[in-house]
């Protein structure tokens, strides 16, 4: 039987976490499926966990390789699946046992090329379910899409501003089914080029999309207290990463003619990512003086000065206004304290 669906699973030192990852994959209400674990060199017993998973179950495929990091695991995934679609899962994270037959129902029923549900953040105490979009299902054609959806990977404009932190709310690779036979040959490119590679990938599937759909269900279960996730961790690159990914996207618009639109919502996401480099120092627990310093070098950068020169405030909440005040006066002693209220919010308040 071929399968309906091929989910990649990239596997690297999640000992703790795998069983319930790959549980809630085996045991899908949809049979069809094919699941492409992807050891990528682990050093815990992953890679026995996943030898016994496949001995277990004949939909199981497992792949070890030497480490290359999580871009490099997905691309490795995508040259064996087998699937009329595909998915990817974080292996520290799971799914809901309906999600694959209700997401695959509705991606036939569209003849959908993307599909999207959207998901919850596991915190061990408590749960937060984020809807993505305000509408319970939505079906876009391509004119739709490309405003509504492309656009907004390269930035937030006008009344979307009203909330900032949503500016990355639909840049994930998971949480979504993709067409086989139209985006199996893109390619992620490594997180040590670009420093988020979900939305380089994004933009290259999007702009090739026909049928998009949404449906406003949370299935998928985002662990946000595994200390090891690369969302939680000190990257002393993520500045210079993303400023090449910022060149890669201004080239794109360039050479695709997208005009004056995708220039000001690149803007706005330059702008709006000092708040996430200036967090990633704080996850740094260096001091006042040397964050200070850090951050007056990347206010003082050229791209970032015109950015935040460029950015309008005047529909953000008030303390978003502060925030971008204190960044464009470069007032880095402040914007020092105020990032740490914010991780101390986001970190016990648990957002």
């Amino acid at each position: 039987m071929t399968p309906k669906i091929s989910i990649i699973v990239p596997v690297y030192n999640v000992e703790k976490y795998l069983d319930k990852c790959v549980k809630s994959l085996i045991n899908q209400t949809l049979d069809a499926i094919e699941i492409i674990l992807v050891d990528d060199g682990s050093p815990d017993e992953c890679p026995a966990l996943c030898d016994a998973y496949a001995s277990q179950d004949k939909r199981v495929k497992v792949i070890h390789k030497k480490n290359g990091g999580l871009s490099s695991a997905r691309n490795t995934g995508l040259e064996v699946i087998s699937g009329e679609y595909f998915m990817f899962v974080d292996s520290d994270d799971w799914l809901d046992l309906e999600t694959c037959e209700v997401a695959y129902n509705y991606a036939s029923q569209h003849n959908a090329d993307c599909l999207m549900f959207t998901y919850t953040k596991e915190f061990g105490s408590h749960s937060i379910v984020n809807h993505t979009f305000s509408q319970d299902c939505i079906v876009w054609e391509k004119s739709e899409i490309e405003t509504n959806f492309h656009r907004r990977l390269f930035g937030l404009i006008e009344n979307e501003l009203t909330r900032p932190q949503d500016a990355d709310l639909i840049v994930t690779a998971c949480m979504q089914l993709f067409r086989a036979d139209k985006y199996r040959h893109i390619q992620f490119v490594d997180t040590k080029i670009i420093g988020t590679e979900d939305c380089w990938y994004q933009v290259l599937v999007y702009e090739d999309c026909d049928k998009f759909v949404y449906i406003d269900k949370p299935y998928y279960h985002y662990l946000r207290t595994n200390d090891g996730s690369l969302t939680t961790k000190y990257n002393p690159n993520l500045f210079a990463r993303w400023q090449n990914m910022f060149s890669y996207m201004e080239n794109y618009i360039q050479e695709h003619n997208k005009g004056a639109v995708y220039v000001q919502a690149l803007q706005n996401r330059i702008a709006i990512s000092v708040l996430w480099v200036g967090l990633n120092q704080i996850h740094s627990n260096n001091g006042v003086f040397k964050v200070g310093k850090y951050l007056k070098k990347i206010l003082d950068d050229k791209r970032y000065h015109i950015a935040l020169s460029q950015l309008d405030t005047s529909v953000m909440p008030f303390s978003w206004k502060v925030f971008f005040f204190l960044a464009k006066h470069r007032m880095t002693t402040l914007l020092f304290a105020m990032l740490k209220i914010i991780e101390y919010i986001r970190t016990h308040k648990k957002y």
